[in-house]
């Protein structure tokens, strides 16, 4: 179900960010506050790792789990194309929806005003509950996929202002392996913009640190095992006060943060918001779930003293209450003139999928309703796929029932085929693929099933079957198949269109999809000749990859092959050559008169790094201009961490008025920016 988007809701608040809060993006200043306090993170997306299944920027999967609600972001490439989400905990799949991706930074929302109900477009009517270590995946038809496992972190206790009026306290826990440094801690209220300059404060890890637009200092900490402590010291008390009173805490976790400092598979936990569907006309929630109805046959015996019902066994929807039993009742018209029905019954247990009522033959046409039980929920009536308890006592037709492919004359004899369709018009079909009749007397056998569609063969089986009339009659019959034997596979041919980028976070690939491909395997080539092993990528399964790990300043070639269940298929063309860069940052920018410095890093293990200006291209786009002085600052090693730092400080020759925004350009061929220089 969609429900239509409301005119002049933007992206940002429909999710309920603000455009500037929104935690994507370039957010460089983010990374100079892990780079002060030491706290820079490493976790790039790598091939062979887990971290690979992350959506890569723009492209982005954000999960709100106490809202049940999910934000698709990116995916430009794919607009005007459906994308299954399906939310996943230990192996099953508990929430599922069909989008169509928007143009826009936000393709599509689930569970919230303007976006889809889980159960859009699947069989799976449920808003889930979605927990910590779920993990929610989105995928398309041509294989691209990306997915967030859900961050075992949040806020546990409300906001604590401190007897001095100005100091705010926020505690929750954050699990074990959780990286620290990938968790920013939030508070939202837009009464705080006239007093701190936005919208929501803010803390990251580290220490006590005033905030880029004043009005208060933040520092994130971790005073205990599996605990965190965000700490606001407000410079107005009625800023402190709104904050601790007033405001939405929210805790941010993300799995990926890239070399622009993208974060990636977010997770945005609310403390005290509640879940279900968010808005009217989405399916409840698992706790909330009435008993699952299915579908139901009745054939009555020849003398008419017997009614055999049979039913589908339904399944409750993932962590409502599991069915216990079903209830069959064949309940009898009501005497002339008067209003009591009498009924026959019985119950079951939840393995049961037949029973057999002993009923009156004088009574000609029971009506019969089956239902499913759920603790102490009981669902509507089973849908019938016969007449049910009626009576034909005029008819005389034996019935005739077709199997395709027909078997052999001889049943004993196997005939080869993938599946049997068993065809009788307008009766009821039961069949068996064990080896017993379909037929018990005048009833279906005790093993006997409802055929509803093919029957599959993917062994040497008998299968037997019976049909009935309403008026009791029947017919039954059977053959020997075997399955067909699979044609053998054919390798697939290369995949076409294969692209190679070179950017800070390395090499990204790009090929398009090859039907059937069950994954692809990216090939590295140096000087026209196959790289060493430990630098070819693990197989994947879609058809990107990005390559961190190759070394800087080398050039390389690369192809990739299709695999199927023939094996790996024909190469593809080579890329053009790629020189690799380094992955420089940038991690603080201060100019004041007669001093501008600017420190980083790169994982070049050596080099030199220069300071340019941002203009303008002819598309707009930010990019170098002149640099900055002709100060030229040495990459050094960083022992214990890999990689090395640089410190540029120009104290002659410096800009009269701050520059603005920069650049940083290194000699093995990095770039990171563009940065805002701040006043220091």
């Amino acid at each position: 179900m969609k429900i239509p988007s409301r005119t002049g809701v933007t992206a940002g608040v429909t999710t309920g960010l603000q455009p500037d809060e929104r935690p994507r993006g370039r957010r460089r200043a983010v990374v100079a506050g892990l780079v002060a306090t030491g706290l820079v993170s490493s976790s790039l997306i790598m091939p062979g790792l887990a971290a690979a299944a992350a959506p890569t920027f723009p492209d982005n999967v954000v999960v709100f789990p106490e809202r049940d609600f999910v934000t698709i972001e990116g995916y430009q490439d794919h607009i005007g194309q459906d994308a299954t989400v399906t939310v996943t905990r230990a192996g099953q799949v508990v929430g599922s929806a069909v989008g169509k991706v928007a143009e826009g930074d936000v393709a599509f929302e689930i569970n919230h005003p303007g976006g889809y109900c889980w159960g859009a477009g699947t069989n799976l009517k449920v808003t889930p509950d979605i927990r910590s270590g779920d993990t929610v995946t989105i995928k398309f038809a041509d294989g691209t996929s990306g997915d967030t496992k859900v961050g075992d972190v949040a806020v546990d206790q409300h906001a604590k202002l401190a007897a001095d009026g100005k100091t705010v306290t926020i505690e929750g826990h954050i699990a074990a392996g959780v990286s620290q440094t990938q968790l920013e801690q939030r508070v939202v209220n837009p009464d705080l913009t006239a007093l701190v300059g936005r919208r929501d404060v803010r803390a990251l890890p580290g220490p006590l640190t005033p905030a880029p637009k004043g009005g208060y200092s933040s520092s994130l900490e971790f005073p205990a095992a599996g605990r965190f402590l965000a700490t606001y010291v407000f410079d107005d008390p009625k800023a402190a006060e709104i904050t601790a009173n007033t405001g939405v805490e929210r805790l941010l976790s993300w799995e990926v943060e890239d070399a622009d400092a993208n974060r990636q598979a977010l997770t945005i936990s609310e403390f005290g918001e509640a879940g279900g569907p968010g808005m009217g006309g989405c399916p409840l929630g698992p706790s909330d779930a009435v008993a699952p109805a299915g579908s139901f046959s009745a054939v009555r015996s020849s003398d008419k003293t017997k009614l055999q019902v049979n039913w589908t066994p339904t399944t409750a929807v993932p962590d409502a209450t599991a069915v216990s039993g079903y209830s069959i009742e064949a309940i009898a018209p009501a005497a002339a003139g008067g209003t009591l029905q009498t009924t026959i019954g019985a119950r079951t247990d939840t393995e049961a999928t037949q029973a057999t009522l002993v009923v009156d033959p004088a009574v000609a046409d029971y009506t019969v309703e089956v239902r499913s039980l759920a603790g102490a929920k009981m669902s509507e009536p089973f849908t019938a796929t016969t007449a049910g308890g009626g009576d034909a006592p005029n008819d005389t037709t034996v019935p005739t029932i077709t199997a395709t492919p027909a078997p052999n004359t001889d049943p004993t004899v196997a005939v080869k085929a993938s599946s049997v369709t068993l065809t009788s018009a307008g009766n009821e079909i039961y069949f068996t693929v064990d080896g017993t009749s379909a037929l018990d007397g005048d009833l279906p056998s005790d093993t006997a099933k409802l055929y509803t569609g093919p029957i599959l063969i993917t062994a040497q089986t008998e299968v037997h079957w019976a049909a009935f009339t309403r008026g009791s009659n029947t017919a039954d019959g059977w053959g020997t198949y075997a399955p067909e034997a699979a044609p053998p596979a054919t390798a697939l041919a290369a995949p076409a269109n294969l692209t190679a980028t070179q950017g800070s976070g390395g090499v990204t690939l790009k090929w398009d999809a090859v039907t059937g491909a069950t994954g692809y395997q990216v090939q590295v080539y140096e000087g026209g000749t196959l790289a060493s092993a430990n630098l070819q990528p693990v197989e994947i399964s879609g058809p990107s990859q990005v390559l961190a790990n190759l070394p800087i300043g080398k050039t390389y070639q690369f192809a990739v092959k299709a695999k199927n269940a023939a094996g790996f298929g024909a190469e593809s063309t080579k890329t053009a050559e790629v020189k690799t860069v380094d992955r420089v940052t940038i991690g603080t920018a201060k100019w004041k008169t007669g001093d501008f410095r600017v420190t980083g890093s790169s994982n070049a293990p050596s080099g030199t790094v220069t300071v340019w200006r941002v203009i303008k291209d002819a598309s707009g786009a930010d990019v170098p201009g002149a640099q900055v002085g002709t100060l030229t600052a040495t990459l050094t090693a960083a022992p214990p961490a890999a990689g090395t730092t640089y410190d540029w400080r120009l104290r002659t020759g410096v800009p009269t008025t701050n520059p603005g925004r920069i650049f940083v350009k290194s000699s093995n061929g990095g770039i990171a920016g563009p940065f805002t220089v701040t006043n220091g």
